[in-house]
Order: structure tokens, then C-alpha cells, then sequence
């Protein structure tokens, strides 16, 4: 059956700055009136707020943190790496972290929902469901607001043009916590556990079992709790456990295939896409000799992370690792290394559509305006039987939530609840999974955070975890200041390849880039009762 994507055909005058009354209705417009008298439109307001959860597609969250690298600056990020980021340049970044406007519009419209869905002629058991539904959707946008920028306004009025938005204040990152969680808890006693055929994509109660492990996750760690509370811990370990014992997901055997579109039951909640509402990312990412754009395109950075096959780290720091069970050779810097690596990362004589990646100068891929400036293309995101096209509709799903996310949660919950077993336990299932099949880990204490530290980085990588891992756990003093690499190849005389190291770009870290400003505008709004975030008044 077809699944549920986002459209929809209705004009939705609900911004701040916009009338919420037309006097004239368009053909191609509803007034407000229209749409809350009309049992079939309000479903359809719901489905459009779907697009302000956002996906990784097309909102170039792969270059925040040290994954991967642009030359062009898609998306903004180097104006954090650097830390030049600043008020007034803030709505330079991508509006997956610049996400203040998006954020806020959206819950405008879910704010208009709540004030007239009572007088809708719709039945109270469809009513209650379009409520959850769209609590889940407040849930969600709150949490993306309060991962960018720490506690924010807490907003249940319907604004309009006339209404004076001085006195609107920041609430605490604890109290928002607070606010998401009370709605995911109504939204698990009125949805089902999961949606199928064409209700795939909308909200379930288990997408927001899922919301709410990662909401707890963030507010236990370092970041979020100094004082290391160990209750919170408990509330993640606890609600990621209950996601794991329902038994309803298991781990795909296909790593590759997950993220070009194998039916698989790892997904919890995802983002689906159709030939009319389509992404161009086979475009984006595939490489230059092929027609891409070699967009995405992985850092050395991220490279290096990946381990030998026998479980052993390959570079540390950049220089190779003098563990003498290291069996990586610089001249084949790619050969036998994590399955993982494999299927996300094409590299110099991997094979694509039947021919052999050449990224350096004189190669295919290696001699053009998009040419790769890492030496690197993404995989993780290509189909091989596809054409690589901008006018063809890639449609295989994003993933928000998946059964490897929540394994690693828990396993970092127990940890810190000081049950190193049952995280070992849990970690490995990740690792030793068929398709996968790395040795297990065996290390304890800090040895083995790092090793949770460094499995997220692995199993999660460019899926948009990073940028807020690293903050969250309060290591972005060390991460962040490494600069992003990349690999220069040399095509020797001899057929011979030499690979030389070169920095990208040297970021700079600052304590005030745990968290993204606000901008000017949003503050002056306010009549300066918006308190701006340490260290950038």
C-alpha cells in the first residue's frame, strides 16, 4: 500500500508575520474556515507540519562535526568550526541548526490546530488520534529547539499580526524537557505501537517511545547534568529497554541496504518519500566521474574511526597505531577494514557501477570543479541501480529513529549506571550483528566508554548524530579542535598510489559553541527579553 507522505495542496496562512484571514480565497487556497469546517482538510494541516521534523536528504547535516567536508560551505558549518558564528550570521547555517524560524512556525501551526480542532465535525476517536499525532509533533520540535539552543519559550497562544511578542521568555532546558515528555506520554496511550501500509511515516506511540529515549538520553548526559544524577540514567535505561522488549524490531542483516530502501524491521520511525515528493540525494552524492555531485563527501576523520577487521583501531591522532595486532599497510590504506566502512564509504579503486573510483589528479573523479576535496564519496546513501540524475525522484526513506540507536542508549545508560556487563552485552549486539560480524568488545571503565563513544561515531555515522554527541558527553574540547583532513592521491608513474594527509579546515573551539545563538532579529522581537546564549550577547 502506498505510504503516507507530506503533502499538501492548501495554501496554511499561520505564520506571526502573515493575516490568519484572507478576504479573498484563491483557487488554489483555503481560507481558515474552509479548512476547520471540512472533516477530510484538518488531517492535511496535520501532514504538512511533518516537514518542519526535516530529514537528512537535503539539509546537509553530514558536514556538522568532523564526518565529512564541502568546499562550498553547504549548509554554513564552517562558520562554527571556525567560531565566527555569531547573531548576525547565525541564519547562514543550514535551518537544521538555524532552526529557531522553522521551529516556531510550525508550532504556530499546531498552536491553531489545538484552538480549533474542537469545532471540527470530525468523531471524538478520530479527534483523539489527530491530537496525539500532533502532540508527537510538538514533542519532536520542542526537542530539535532545545538540542540547538538549550530551554526555550514554551508557546500554547496563537499569535497574529497585531499581537505584541515583547515579555516572551526562555523557559528552562529541565522545564521543556518536562513539557516534551508529558506529550509523548499522552501520545503512547492513544496511538498504535506501529503504523503499516499507508499509514507508514506518521506518528506511532513506538516513534515516541523512541523521541522520548533520546529526549532522556540528552538530558542525562554531561551536558544537561552536571551533578551526573544517576535517576536519569535510569528513566533511559528503563525506556530503552521497553522499546527493545516488545520485540518488534530486529537488527537489519544489510547494512548498506537499510538506508537505500530494504524492507527491513530495524526502522522505528522514518521519513518516507514518493515520486512526487521526492530527494535528489543519488545526485548530491554520487561521485563526479559518474555524474554526481560528490557531495557528503566523508573526512579522513571519519576514515580513520573505522577498525581493522580484526576490531583494532588502524590511525590514532593520525599516525598509525603501533599495537602490533594492527595489521594496516599505508600503501593499501583500505584493505581489510570494518564491514561498516564498506557500505558508506567509496575510496580510491573501490568499485562503483561497474568501474573504479579515481580521485586523484588525471582520474574520473579527481579532475573537476566537484571533484571530491576529501578523496572520499559518500555510499551510504547510493544506489547503484539508479540512475544518478537530477530529475529523477530518489525515494527510499531517511530514518529518524532505528533499533541501533536504542542499543546503544541503553548500553550507555547501563554504563553509567555501573552495569559494564549488560553494556558489553549490548554494544556487541550492534558490532556482532550478521552483515557486520566484528570482534567484540571486552574493554571496562573508561575503555569502555570510549568504545560506546566510538561505535555511535561508527554505526551512526553521518545519520546526524555527531554534531550533538560530542556535546552532549562535553568532549568537543578534544574533537573540536582537530581539523577536518582529507586524502590527497597521487597516481605514481608506476601505477603506484601515494596518499598524503591534508587539512581541510582547522576549526577553532570555543565553550560558547555547545549551543547555536540566537539571531539578532529573534532577540529585538522580544524587546530583548529573549536571553541570548553564553557568549554570544
Amino acid at each position: 500500500m502506498k505510504k503516507l507522505f507530506f503533502i499538501i495542496t492548501v495554501v496554511l496562512i499561520c505564520s506571526a508575520c502573515e493575516k490568519n484571514i484572507m478576504d479573498i480565497t484563491p483557487n488554489d487556497r483555503l481560507s481558515e474556515e474552509e479548512i476547520w469546517s471540512n472533516a477530510a482538510l484538518p488531517q492535511l494541516f496535520i501532514n504538512a507540519q511533518y516537514n518542519a521534523l526535516q530529514h537528512g536528504m537535503n539539509n546537509d547535516i553530514t558536514y556538522f562535526g568532523d564526518e565529512a567536508y564541502n568546499q562550498y560551505d553547504e549548509g554554513g558549518y564552517h562558520i562554527i568550526g571556525l567560531n565566527q558564528i555569531s547573531p548576525s550570521n547565525a541564519d547562514q547555517l543550514s535551518t537544521y541548526y538555524n532552526y529557531w524560524k522553522t521551529g516556531y512556525t510550525a508550532i504556530q501551526n499546531i498552536n491553531i490546530f489545538f484552538a480549533k480542532i474542537d469545532q471540527t465535525p470530525i468523531d471524538a476517536a478520530t479527534k483523539a488520534k489527530m491530537i496525539a499525532e500532533v502532540k508527537f509533533l510538538r514533542a519532536f520540535i520542542y526537542a530539535k529547539l532545545i538540542w540547538n539552543y538549550g530551554g526555550v519559550p514554551i508557546i500554547e497562544k496563537v499569535y497574529n499580526l497585531s499581537d505584541n511578542l515583547t515579555g516572551i521568555k526562555r523557559a528552562t532546558y529541565s522545564e521543556c524537557v518536562a513539557y516534551i515528555l508529558k506529550d509523548l506520554n499522552d501520545v503512547v496511550t492513544v496511538l498504535p505501537d506501529q503504523q503499516n501500509g499507508a499509514d507508514a511515516g506518521r506518528a506511532s506511540a513506538d516513534a515516541a517511545r523512541a523521541l522520548r529515549t533520546r529526549v532522556l538520553l540528552y538530558n542525562a548526559s554531561p551536558q544537561n547534568n552536571a551533578a551526573n544524577d544517576r535517576s536519569r540514567w535510569q528513566a533511559v535505561a528503563d525506556q530503552a529497554l521497553e522499546l527493545i522488549s516488545s520485540k518488534r524490531y530486529n537488527l537489519h542483516t544489510n547494512y548498506h541496504g537499510l538506508f537505500i530502501g530494504d524492507a527491513n524491521n530495524e526502522a522505528i520511525f522514518s521519513r518516507y518519500f514518493s515520486t512526487d515528493n521526492s530527494n535528489i540525494i543519488g545526485k548530491l552524492f554520487a561521485p563526479v566521474g559518474s555524474g554526481g555531485n560528490s557531495f557528503g563527501a566523508p573526512s579522513q576523520n571519519l576514515v580513520d574511526a573505522y577498525e581493522m577487521k580484526n576490531g583494532i583501531l588502524p590511525i590514532i591522532n593520525g599516525a598509525v597505531n603501533p599495537d602490533p595486532e594492527n595489521k594496516y599497510d599505508p600503501k593499501l590504506p583500505y584493505a581489510d577494514r570494518d564491514p561498516r566502512f564498506y557500505a558508506s564509504v567509496m575510496y580510491n579503486g573501490s568499485s562503483y557501477k561497474g568501474r573504479t573510483i579515481q580521485p586523484y589528479s588525471g582520474g574520473a573523479d579527481g579532475s573537476s570543479r566537484d571533484a571530491s576535496p576529501t578523496g572520499y564519496f559518500n555510499y551510504k546513501y547510493l544506489d547503484e541501480t539508479l540512475v544518478i540524475s537530477d530529475q529523477f525522484a530518489y525515494t527510499y526513506p531517511w530514518h529518524f529513529f532505528r533499533l541501533a540507536e536504542i542499543y546503544l542508549t541503553y548500553a550507555e545508560a547501563q554504563y553509567n549506571l555501573g552495569n559494564e556487563d549488560e553494556a558489553r552485552a549490548y554494544v556487541n549486539k550492534v558490532r556482532e550483528r550478521q552483515g557486520v560480524n566484528m570482534p567484540a568488545v571486552t574493554e571496562k571503565g573508561t575503555g569502555l566508554f570510549q568504545r560506546i563513544i566510538h561505535e555511535r561515531q561508527i554505526e551512526l555515522a553521518m545519520e546526524g548524530h555527531r554534531f550533538y554527541d560530542v556535546r552532549r558527553w562535553k568532549i568537543a574540547p578534544q574533537t573540536e579542535i582537530k581539523p577536518i583532513q582529507g586524502m590527497q592521491v597521487v597516481k605514481n608513474a608506476d601505477g603506484t598510489f601515494t596518499y598524503n594527509r591534508i587539512d581541510l579546515l582547522k576549526k577553532v573551539w570555543n565553550e560558547r559553541l555547545y549551543l547555536i545563538p540566537l539571531t539578532f532579529k529573534e532577540v529585538q522581537s522580544s524587546g530583548g527579553s529573549l536571553q541570548q546564549n553564553p557568549g554570544y550577547q
